[in-house]
């Protein structure tokens, strides 16, 4: 296996930048993203064959930007062109006022205030946890 040691930053506003250049290019955000892959230690690296890079990552790896929804489905987008199906129940996780789901990780997705707002609506509270219950 080689590792590369390229300086990938994904920041706390879910833009990804190599060095100081943003990476803007949302095709190729979404190559790196879906290599994404996290070792035990809690540390990020892209893998793609046998190279492999770290990757830093300032809050969580994914932004959720936007939601499609249709006659048949609703779905999460995120700034790296990812979709999440909301085809099942999401436990909120809040750290401060800041909202997360789990999309690969364990609260590995920061949602938009508008994505967080919109979602609002399928909110259910159990306890001292809140479920985002999409309709069927």
């Amino acid at each position: 296996m080689n590792v590369l040691i390229q300086d990938i930053t994904i920041r706390k506003n879910g833009k990804w930048y190599f060095g100081q250049a943003e990476m803007f290019r949302r095709q190729i955000l979404n190559v790196l993203a879906v290599n994404l892959h996290r070792n035990p230690d809690g540390n990020y690296f892209i893998q793609m064959g046998d190279d492999e890079n770290p990757v830093i990552v300032e809050d969580v790896p994914y932004l959720a930007t936007g939601i499609l929804e249709d006659e048949k489905q609703m779905k999460l987008v995120f700034h790296d062109l990812q979709e999440m199906p909301l085809d099942h129940e999401l436990k909120l996780y809040l750290k401060g006022d800041v909202p997360y789901i789990t999309f690969q990780w364990e609260a590995d997705t920061r949602l938009s205030r508008g994505v967080y707002w919109k979602l609002s609506n399928y909110f259910e509270l159990r306890g001292d946890e809140i479920f985002i219950v999409p309709p069927q």
